[in-house]
């Protein structure tokens, strides 16, 4: 009886989603150090749509505000083929602890700000479920259009850990179509 409880036990821990247990939250997460304003200078990813389109991406902006019950506002700016500026507007809802987030709208049933220096860089993990589909995001914040190398060290140390593997990721190219949320 024993023995069948605890094999039971492995195997509901070894098909629980992978990457969930491993993915840290940024000690002291500080909402107030993290509004502003960031560029998305890398990404990585298995969602087969961002891999599709990859190659013609260029680097968003977001603008964030943290609300007072712990939730954050956020205004992306996506760059288009065509010139201009897509502008969403979104809510990630605070989760179990600080740092950690979700936004229904999007399908991101979990965000989380796993390592912020909060003046250069931000690495954020993110897990949507579309269709029964999981897909699994890493996204390079940086507070400027350039690629911060402790930033970019951190993603690449934690996409292994998240299933993610170098040929799933990509460096956004600059883009000045929509500065203007910056500015917002």
């Amino acid at each position: 009886m024993l023995q069948a409880l605890l094999t039971a036990s492995l195997l509901s821990l070894l098909w629980a989603a992978p990457g969930r247990a491993q993915v840290p939250v940024q000690a002291d997460f500080d909402a107030s150090q993290f509004q502003g304003a960031w560029y998305v200078v890398g990404a990585a990813s298995d969602d087969q749509g961002f891999l599709d389109s990859r190659d013609n991406l260029k680097m968003p902006v977001v603008f964030v505000t943290a609300l007072a019950n712990g939730d954050l506002a956020l205004k992306f700016g996506h760059p288009t083929p065509d010139g201009g500026c897509q502008k969403v507007d979104m809510t990630f809802t605070k989760g179990a602890v600080d740092g950690q987030f979700s936004n229904a709208a999007m399908a991101q049933t979990d965000i989380r700000v796993v390592y912020t220096d909060y003046t250069h860089y931000a690495v954020l993990y993110l897990e949507t479920q579309k269709e029964g589909v999981r897909s699994i995001w890493l996204q390079l914040f940086a507070r400027s259009p350039e690629l911060f190398p402790e930033g970019a060290q951190k993603m690449q140390q934690l996409a292994p850990q998240v299933g993610l593997n170098p040929s799933q990721g990509a460096l956004m190219p600059k883009s000045d179509q929509c500065t203007d949320v910056l500015s917002q």
